[in-house]
């Protein structure tokens, strides 16, 4: 079982990818929960019925697993239990800031920066002129 905390970001791969999807990243910690909780975020006792037959060794009952609530690049949260997680695969993202100037531009070029960037899945960007 991986040690999530709070706060930091994570990239994983789950022990069910046709059910839970293959990998996630850039995944923020936003809080470690019961099922109890994690119900008020996801149907999660069907969810955990469906993996039954899916991940080998997951407990029967829904209260024996630890849920992580996590909050995607733009905000979106997710609700998975540790345990469908797989732990080999789990890596901290260590972020920075990065600057990066573009020498002898347009003011056209600004929108077509910003634009390619939102693609890329940078949503929190400062773009600025000097």
């Amino acid at each position: 079982m991986a040690a999530f905390e709070l706060n930091k970001v994570y990239n994983f791969n789950t022990l069910a990818p046709n059910i839970l999807g293959a990998s996630f990243t850039n995944m923020k910690v936003k809080g470690i929960m019961t099922a109890t909780e994690a119900m008020k975020y996801r149907d999660i006792y069907t969810l955990h019925n469906n993996l039954l037959t899916t991940i080998s060794g997951l407990p029967t009952n829904i209260n024996d697993l630890t849920f992580v609530l996590f909050s995607n690049l733009d905000g979106t949260d997710l609700v998975l239990a540790n345990e469908y997680i797989d732990t080999f695969t789990v890596v901290v993202v260590n972020t920075t800031n990065i600057r990066i100037d573009v020498l002898n531009t347009t003011t056209n070029d600004i929108s077509i920066l910003r634009t390619r960037l939102l693609e890329l899945g940078y949503s929190n960007i400062n773009i600025s002129t000097f």
